[in-house]
Formats: structure tokens, C-alpha cells, sequence
């Protein structure tokens, strides 16, 4: 029963050191790491079943000290190579001209490699020692990694994503006092002293401290003058810091003609990337001037031909900037949604006299909430004069294109429809995005919005539609009902005074575009022409323009997937090695991933067993052959049916964690929920199948076949 438990512990440490690897990487470089950490998961537990199979019989002979000791090893290991890992002077920037980091990417793989592969051997030989019982054995192998899903979850709310290691490896030192042959009552003291020691040591300084990305937000802004960290909280949605500099100031596109210039802010950070800014308040809304020479202020603008705004929503409120936006411009009545209750507390309390209570005004109505689930559970009367959908990511997160493999459903053809569904008459709906060139976000967000617009079945979509850009941002205008000709002389006059460009209005004219941020070719305003052309023209644009900017939609959701590998000899034709800056980071690193696991797979896994299978060939007498090809036979036919499995399993894991996605509103509790149910109920599966003949195994695996079917379809 010990080895059981002490199986489950494995597991269990196992899922969630896996998954605490994965936001570690988030912060210390960017989320897209988290596909790097689950093949080098996979890859250790791949190489351990070649070991295993290699050193079967010896290892089988000393199945307690074996066992023990891959426990111990996987124990030390957690710390040790993470604090490895932190060492290795990686760059993703840097992967095309400098060729060391190619060394750098192998060193990631084969340091982070070590705990799987160890964690994997302990529970493989087990199975292979308990072969009579494997069905019970791998219940508790799946039940403690459906466990150590869920519980990472929770260590996340208790402590840095860094001092999970330290909690991690608490269950894993469990599990080897456990496999430990029997001990006297003083080497059991022992051992449980040294675990204290270990864990205060690991808990208690900052030995696992995260290094962070020369290039991420808050290293660059740890440089400003008198900078220093002032407030630092965590939740599985990711570490938060409040860094205060005299020097630091947040105004995204702000006119370089504005008179008036931000007051008093600290930087807010998600994850060490620019999340807004906490700007002073003291209930006087003439500080707030500098906002009203933003793009995003220009809705503001045209509402105000009728009147001043009574009713807004902002969607991912964050810091409050686009809320005092809305005070500054005298509106009535202010919803907020925000995700991060870490960020609501740090608004509402703990900088609290900073920020003038702005959570807490009579006229600020704060929800935290998924924006797009709020939304979704909006009644269908409720209507607002303005939505705002904030400014979300930093410019050097944009710029970089590091959110090229990520999920968005704020930025789908189904989500404008539900923002343009609660408009009053007159309302608009105002998106923010930073300018990249080549141009892809605000053209993608520009097609989206036309695409909504046709959903709706409205008569005239151009005439509901408007665009202007500043040199770092652009706003794109939905209407509810077509602009007049008062909102475009508005729209005229602000672009004017704060030297903004014109893209497109309903009868725009070429030599209004491009006049003051001067491109050397206005690709935003011959995109928003191709995009209201002729369904033809269109569909020619897109198939022809370098970028993916068609519409997302919620079955597709990726708004930032903008890369198109048929593009790249074009950009390579004009832009040489150039072209590495322009296309989104997260396909450089998945490709580079790619490339490494399988060179690293071929080396650890199939190599070794290619030269045991040689070697063994050699041996056998020729008459025995024609036997040994049969059984070869059998074992292919045996590795094609776990190949399937495992990559059906794969693919069910993957499309319920995107779809939970959008109910959960984070990728983490997604995760978390997806592998812990799948995980435990494979578990009951694998603890029945124990009492069940193949018949019912194949009838279950016929169920999953179409119930998945089931699900595509329906």
C-alpha cells in the first residue's frame, strides 16, 4: 500500500511541477513556453520507457532501492534543475543570429528533462514490478495527477508561483520517505528533519526567484530612476507588481501634441509585462486632460454631437485608466468589468487614497468578471452609449507578437455582434490596438468588425464604421446606426487638433489619409477600401496580403494568428533575415521546439532502442527468426494502438481545455478543471477495465470514438 501512495505523491508532483514550469516560463519569458515545457514532459517520460526497457531485469532485482532512489533523484531534482534552468543565459530574441542559443535551447531541454525523466522511471518500474495489478496501479498514478492538477491551482493562491517548487517538492520528499525500505525510528527522525530543513530553506529565501527577460515590461521600467517594487501579489492568474518611479508614466498613443501631460502613476505588471498604470486622483477631473489626447478618446467626441455619454462599459478596466476617461468626460453611469481581483484590490484598496477611491465613486458600477462572459449573461435590453474594449496588452508584448498562440474571444466576429447588440441608437463600440508594421491587428480588427456588422444583416455596413491612428495606436469606431455627418466632423476635427490620421469614414477621400504620422505606402486605408469592396476584391486581399487578417471567429479564436507560412518567401525575397522581427514570436519558438524534441526524441528514445534491437537481432539463431519477425509484427501492431490512444487522448485534452477556456476565462483554471476530471476519471476507467474483459474495452473506446464525433459535428 506504501508504494500506492507513494505513486500517487509522484503523480501528483509530477502534473503540478509541470504545470508550475509553465508559469514560471510565463513570467520569466513568455506564455508561449508553456508548449516547450509539456514536450520536454513528454520527452522524459518517452526516454524513461527506453531506459526501463533497456535496464529491465536489473532494475526488477532491485525493485526497492530502484525505485527509491528515482524518487529521491525526482525529489532533488524539482529545486535543483529549475534553479538550472534559471542559469542558462537563453534568449528567444536572439535565436536566428546567434547560433548559441541553439545550445542555450537543448540546455533548457535536457536541464527541465531530468525530473520527468526520473518521476517516470519511479512509476514505469512500478507498473512493470506490479504488472499483475497495473490496472490498480495506474489508477493511482492517474488519480495523483488529476490531484496535482487541482492542487497547483490552490498553491498558486497561496504562495509565488517560484515557492510552489518548494511545496511540490514537499510531496515528492513524501513519497520517498514513503518508498524508503523500513527504516529504525531515529533514521525516520532524521529523514523528516532533513525535509524540514530542505522546505524552510526553500520557502524562506529567495533561492528559486524567477529571472525575468531583459525585455520584458518591468526590467526595462526597474531601470527608470529611484524605481523599486512597492506591492507584489499572486493568484493563478498570474504574479501582479506596483513599481513607483518619478520617472514612470503610462499614456498609450498620446498625442505628441498634447498640452497636458499625466500625473503622479505607478506601473501595474501582469506577469513582469506592462498591464496599465495607477494614476493619482483626487476627484478633480482637469489632471485627467492628457486622456483626452489619446485615440481612445475620440468615441467621446462624437457622443458628444448628441450630448454627454450616459451609460458606458469598459471592458478590462485594469488600472482605471479608460474609467477615468469616462469621468473626465462626465458620464453618468460607468460599468466596469475586470478579470484579476488582485487588480480590483489594489485599486479599491490598497492604493486606495491614491487612486481617490475610483472603485469605489457612486458612479463606477465594478464587476469582476471575464469580459466576455459578462457579456454573454448581459439581459438582452441592457444598453450602453459606448463600449470600450481596453487597451489589453503592453506594446512590447504586441510588438513582439508573443501572443501569436493565444486564445482571445474578445476579438471574434461573434463577440462584436454581442457589443454591437447592446448599443443604444447612437452607440458605439471603440476598439484599441497597438500600430505593428507590417500592419495586421487593427486591419484584422477593422474585417472583424465589417464581418459582425454583414452577421447582422445591416443594409450599408460601411456607413457604420470609422478609423483613425496616432503614431503608437488605432481606434476603430462601430456603430449602431450610420455616422452623420455631425460625428464625422468630429471625428475630423479631433483627428486635426491632435495631428491623427484619418483611415476611414463613410466618404472619406484619398488625400485625407496619411497626412501627419506619414507611412511610405497608407496600408490601413487601401485595407479598410479592399476590405468594403466586392466580396471578390475582398477575398482576393485576404489570400493575397501577407498577414492572416480575416476575421476570428469563436470556433477559431486566435485573433493574434497573423503569420502565413506561404508568405515567407515573400518576406524573405524582400526582407532577407529582416523579416524575424516582423512575424509573431510564438511560431519562432514553437518551430524551434519542434525541431529540438524531435532530435532530442530520436537520441533518447528511439536510437537507444534501434541499437538494443540490433544487438538482440545478432543473437537470436536463424531458425527462431521467422518467430522473432511475428512477434515484431505483434509489437507494431501494439505501438500503433497506443500511439492512437495517446494521441486521441491528446486531442480531446486540447479542444475541452480551449472550449473550457471560454466558460473559465483563463487558460489556467481551463487546465486545471480539463486534467483533473479527464485524469481521475481515467483513473475509475483503468481501476474498471481491471474487472472488465476486452469486449467492454472495446465498446468503451467505441463510446469516446463517438461522442467525440458527436461533439465535432454538433
Amino acid at each position: 500500500m506504501q508504494y500506492l501512495i507513494a505513486i500517487l505523491l509522484l503523480s501528483a508532483a509530477t502534473l503540478a511541477y509541470e504545470i508550475a514550469l509553465m508559469r514560471a516560463f510565463s513570467i520569466s519569458q513568455w506564455y508561449h513556453f508553456a508548449y516547450m515545457i509539456i514536450s520536454i514532459a513528454l520527452l522524459g517520460f518517452g526516454a524513461s520507457g527506453t531506459f526501463l526497457t533497456i535496464a529491465r531485469q536489473r532494475l526488477l532485482a532491485n525493485f526497492p532501492t530502484a525505485f527509491a532512489t528515482f524518487s529521491a533523484l525526482f525529489a532533488l531534482a524539482i529545486p535543483g534543475c529549475f534553479l538550472l534552468a534559471q542559469r542558462i543565459p537563453f534568449d528567444p530574441f536572439l535565436i536566428v543570429w546567434d547560433t548559441r542559443q541553439y545550445l542555450y535551447l537543448v540546455g533548457y531541454y535536457l536541464v527541465l528533462f531530468l525530473p520527468f525523466f526520473f518521476a517516470a522511471c519511479a512509476i514505469g518500474l512500478a507498473l512493470m514490478m506490479y504488472a499483475r495489478h497495473a490496472p490498480r496501479v495506474y489508477f493511482y498514478n492517474l488519480l495523483g495527477s488529476g490531484l496535482g492538477s487541482l492542487a497547483l491551482v490552490i498553491f498558486l493562491h497561496l504562495v509565488p508561483v517560484e515557492q510552489t517548487f518548494a511545496l511540490i517538492y514537499v510531496l515528492a520528499a513524501t513519497a520517498v520517505v514513503l518508498a524508503l525500505p523500513p527504516l529504525r525510528a531515529s533514521a525516520k527522525a532524521f529523514t523528516f528533519v532533513l525535509l524540514l530543513v530542505s522546505f524552510y530553506f526553500l520557502l524562506g529565501t529567495d533561492v528559486l526567484s524567477i529571472r525575468i527577460s531583459q525585455y520584458k515590461g518591468l526590467r526595462v521600467s526597474l531601470n527608470l530612476p529611484q524605481a523599486e517594487i512597492i506591492a507584489r501579489d499572486w493568484s493563478p492568474l498570474g504574479r501582479l507588481d506596483v513599481l513607483r518611479s518619478p520617472a514612470f508614466h503610462h499614456a498609450p498613443g498620446l498625442s505628441l501634441a498634447s498640452p497636458a501631460t499625466p500625473p503622479a502613476q505607478l506601473g501595474l505588471f501582469v506577469d513582469a509585462e506592462t498591464a496599465g498604470a495607477l494614476t493619482k486622483f483626487s476627484g478633480d477631473t482637469r489632471p485627467l486632460a492628457f486622456l483626452d489626447w489619446a485615440s481612445s478618446a475620440v468615441p467621446y467626441h462624437l457622443l458628444a454631437t448628441a450630448g454627454a455619454p450616459k451609460h458606458v462599459l469598459v471592458l478590462g478596466a485594469g488600472g482605471g485608466a479608460d474609467v477615468l476617461l469616462a469621468l473626465y468626460h462626465h458620464t453618468a453611469s460607468i460599468v466596469a468589468v475586470e478579470l484579476d481581483p488582485h487588480i480590483i484590490a489594489l485599486v479599491r484598496d490598497t492604493f486606495r487614497d491614491f487612486t481617490g477611491g475610483l472603485y469605489r465613486l457612486p458612479r463606477v458600477h465594478l464587476y469582476q468578471r471575464e469580459a466576455r462572459g459578462f457579456l454573454e449573461t448581459l439581459p438582452s435590453d441592457a444598453r450602453f452609449d459606448l463600449i470600450q474594449v481596453s487597451l489589453l496588452d503592453s506594446f512590447a508584448a504586441s510588438s513582439a507578437g508573443v501572443h501569436a498562440l493565444n486564445e482571445s474571444y474578445l476579438y471574434t466576429v461573434e463577440a462584436f455582434a454581442r457589443y454591437f447588440d447592446h448599443l443604444t441608437p447612437n452607440g458605439f463600440v471603440a476598439i484599441t490596438r497597438w500600430i505593428k508594421m507590417p500592419p495586421r491587428d487593427n486591419i484584422k480588427v477593422f474585417a472583424t468588425a465589417f464581418a459582425a456588422l454583414e452577421a447582422r444583416d445591416i443594409a450599408a455596413p460601411s456607413a457604420h464604421l470609422a478609423m483613425i491612428r496616432s503614431w503608437a495606436t488605432a481606434t476603430t469606431l462601430i456603430k449602431r446606426t450610420p455616422l452623420t455627418p455631425a460625428e464625422i466632423a468630429a471625428l475630423k476635427t479631433f483627428s486635426q487638433q491632435r495631428l491623427f490620421d484619418l483611415i476611414y469614414y463613410p466618404g472619406i477621400q484619398p488625400e485625407e489619409t496619411n497626412r501627419h504620422t506619414i507611412l511610405a505606402r497608407e496600408y490601413y486605408a487601401e485595407a479598410a477600401q479592399a476590405i468594403l469592396a466586392a466580396p471578390a476584391d475582398r477575398e482576393t486581399y485576404f489570400h493575397d496580403y501577407s498577414f492572416n487578417v480575416r476575421p476570428a471567429r469563436d470556433d477559431q479564436p486566435y485573433f493574434h494568428h497573423f503569420f502565413r507560412w506561404r508568405a515567407l518567401p515573400q518576406l524573405l525575397a524582400t526582407m532577407g533575415r529582416q523579416w524575424i522581427p516582423f512575424i509573431e514570436w510564438g511560431y519562432i519558438i514553437l518551430v524551434a521546439t519542434l525541431v529540438q524534441a524531435l532530435l532530442l526524441s530520436v537520441a533518447l528514445i528511439l536510437l537507444p532502442l534501434a541499437f538494443r534491437t540490433s544487438s538482440s537481432a545478432r543473437t537470436i539463431p536463424a531458425e527462431p527468426r521467422a518467430a522473432a519477425r511475428g512477434a515484431s509484427l505483434g509489437s507494431f501492431r501494439v505501438f500503433l494502438f497506443f500511439l492512437a490512444i495517446g494521441l486521441g487522448y491528446l486531442f480531446i485534452e486540447i479542444v475541452l481545455i480551449q472550449k473550457f477556456t471560454f466558460f473559465l476565462a483563463n487558460p489556467i483554471y481551463a487546465v486545471a478543471v480539463v486534467l483533473t476530471g479527464v485524469l481521475i476519471f481515467s483513473g475509475l476507467g483503468s481501476l474498471a477495465a481491471g474487472r472488465l474483459g476486452f469486449r467492454w474495452l472495446a465498446r468503451a473506446v467505441g463510446l469516446v470514438a463517438a461522442l467525440a464525433l458527436l461533439a465535432a459535428v454538433g
